[in-house]
């Protein structure tokens, strides 16, 4: 039983194959998205090199973007695909399509325990989880169940409005209106996040030429602004985990995912993610029992793909 499996993000896709469940670590294949057309182009350029003879069974992908019944659909890049097109362009009898976060999730169960690194260490031990992800935009997904009863509904959480706990974060929030008309987390907890901050700090407008978050990352030691950017952004990380530990409960854990997190590693100890987290008011105390870990596989969504197909079937075509 042959896979075909691909993680479509804003900026980079992965495509790989599965036998009989199990990923074939020596079949990944990164693209660069801006090099490509898009979905299906990628997955008929992939087979032609790594399966010019043989055709999947099954081919599921994840999108970060909003995923309906049968389609799916990027929202930092003007791409789409059906599951009718994933069929028709690879041969598969059957596909499925998943939110990036869904497929993040049904990976949690089915990855070592070498592949999670403690960012806050928490008193619960079992129950729901939460995956967050900051790469080149920001979701969540609540993780229900374990197993066969796995469930993890998809979500937008990325485009709600940012929280503003104290005067400078809501002056931050007031730029960000006065630039796009609306504040969403995912313009400052995201790869362009960060550049916001920066410029909000250096009062430039955004269609000024604004750092990379490489350039802020390389220049934290010599560039007061970027030093200042970072801490903003841990600090509303902290408040935006925090607010989605009370608001669904994972006493099974929250699990960072995504290209920024990944950036970000060596920083959580010094910054003040774990204070936001935590000042909850009166529920402070209650704070302690959540764990958060930071993925470090970079394989986790595939796996996510391959767990759905075996769990929940796939639709035929």
């Amino acid at each position: 039983m042959q896979y075909l499996v691909a993680d479509v993000g804003g900026t980079n896709t992965r495509v790989a194959l599965a036998i009989d469940g199990i990923l074939q670590l020596d079949s990944i294949h990164r693209y660069r998205n801006s090099d490509q057309s898009g979905i299906t182009a990628i997955l008929q350029e992939y087979l032609s090199t790594h399966s010019p003879t043989d055709r999947p069974s099954a081919v599921c992908i994840d999108v970060a973007g909003p995923v309906g019944s049968d389609q799916g659909q990027l929202t930092n890049l003007d791409w789409t695909a059906t599951i009718e097109q994933l069929c028709a362009a690879t041969g598969a009898q059957r596909g499925a399509i998943l939110n990036d976060m869904q497929a993040q999730g049904l990976a949690l169960s089915h990855l070592p325990s070498d592949a999670f690194r403690s960012v806050l260490k928490g008193t619960a031990q079992r129950g729901n989880r939460i995956v967050v992800n900051v790469g080149t935009g920001f979701n969540s997904a609540l993780v229900l169940g374990d197993g066969q009863k796995l469930i993890v509904p998809g979500s937008e959480t990325g485009h709600v409005d940012l929280p503003v706990p104290n005067l400078e974060i809501f002056k931050l929030h007031q730029y960000l209106v006065a630039q796009f008309g609306f504040a969403s987390i995912e313009e400052v907890l995201s790869g362009r996040g960060l550049g916001h901050i920066y410029a909000f700090l250096s009062q430039n407008s955004i269609t000024d030429r604004t750092p990379t978050s490489q350039y802020i990352m390389e220049h934290l030691g010599e560039d007061p602004n970027a030093a200042k950017a970072l801490a903003i952004f841990f600090e509303v990380f902290g408040c935006v985990c925090g607010n989605l530990a009370l608001t669904h409960l994972p006493f099974g854990g929250i699990y960072l995912v995504g290209g920024m997190t990944q950036v970000l590693a060596e920083h959580f100890d010094e910054s003040s993610f774990q204070s936001a987290f935590t000042e909850k008011g009166r529920f402070a105390g209650f704070m302690s029992q959540f764990s958060v870990n930071l993925v470090e596989s970079d394989h986790a969504a595939l796996v996510g793909c391959i767990t759905h197909l075996q769990l929940y079937g796939h639709e035929k075509h």
